[in-house]
């Protein structure tokens, strides 16, 4: 029952991400010729020269590539890759029906931030749900499962090069616009898996040891680990707290309680981009 609240919680993240890919690129970035690499910038070229609906074109680029990511990346990426595609190119052209033809906005700038806030967040949603809006996204996943390069860092390459071709068919200034847009879009796709999958390790080096553990496992329900410690200058032994916290509001209620007990303990605090185990995600949970 678990397992299925969980997957339909993925499924309901990946359609929110669609929508708001759906409006960055109705909005901002198709009307004004803003090619942001991908299938939906070779799509956005496509409907400029030859007229063909941005979905349609989107939908039938990235068939070919669903093989890559049932033979690479796992049926469970596949179905999820396929869903997001789907629903995506229908959002584009039906969203499209319904939206001003000439977007929001003609100010370059204006259609780069906004414009790549909204795909760029809606590409994060999608990623952290273990999918893909489809197409270079795909060769992002898989750059990221053979060689752990991050999907925003291999999308970049990737989609560099095929915002050039803007700058081929539309102009050298849109050429730059559009290389911008994948720059900041980039930054934004980070930002945002980080923002969803970060934790916070903390080390604690205290005489209270015994007392900070018990109220760290009472109070925030948090593990613990106790490592012993030797101290380089007074050669004392000594047992140091190891925790990971899955938010900022349980490190504030850390420091209090580190704070109540002994005011000249030692923390060490560091940001953990992924945590895998009992209490966090499942070793090898897409």
């Amino acid at each position: 029952m678990a397992d299925r609240k969980r997957a339909i919680g993925k499924y309901i993240i990946i359609t929110i991400g669609a929508v708001l890919v759906a409006l960055g690129l109705d909005l901002f970035l198709v009307p004004n010729k803003i090619v942001a690499g991908g299938v939906s910038g070779i799509a956005t070229i496509l409907f400029y020269l030859f007229h063909f609906p941005v979905g349609v074109s989107m939908l039938a680029l990235n068939s070919i590539l669903f093989l890559i990511a049932f033979k690479i990346l796992g049926r469970s990426f596949g179905a999820k890759t396929i869903y997001c595609t789907i629903i995506l190119a229908v959002f584009v052209d039906v969203l499209a029906q319904f939206l001003p033809r000439e977007g929001l906005t003609q100010n370059p700038i204006l259609v780069v931030l906004f414009g790549s806030f909204l795909t760029g967040t809606g590409m994060g949603l999608v990623f952290s749900a273990g999918a893909s809006t489809g197409g270079t996204d795909i060769i992002a996943m898989v750059l990221k499962k053979v060689f752990q390069v991050a999907p925003a860092w291999g999308l970049l390459v990737v989609d560099f090069f095929i915002s050039l071709a803007a700058g081929f068919f539309f102009g050298k200034e849109v050429g730059m616009y559009s290389i911008l847009t994948v720059i900041v879009n980039t930054f934004t796709i980070n930002t945002v898996l980080e923002g969803v999958t970060t934790s916070i390790q903390v080390m604690i080096v205290s005489k209270k040891y015994n007392e900070i553990t018990d109220r760290l496992l009472e109070e925030l329900q948090a593990g613990a680990t106790l490592l012993k410690g030797e101290g380089g200058y007074g050669e004392k032994s000594s047992y140091i707290i190891l925790t990971v916290l899955r938010n900022r509001r349980q490190f504030v209620r850390l420091k209090q309680i580190v704070r109540e007990e002994d005011e000249e303990a030692f923390m060490l605090v560091s940001h953990v981009r992924e945590v895998l185990g009992e209490g966090f995600k499942k070793i090898g949970e897409e």
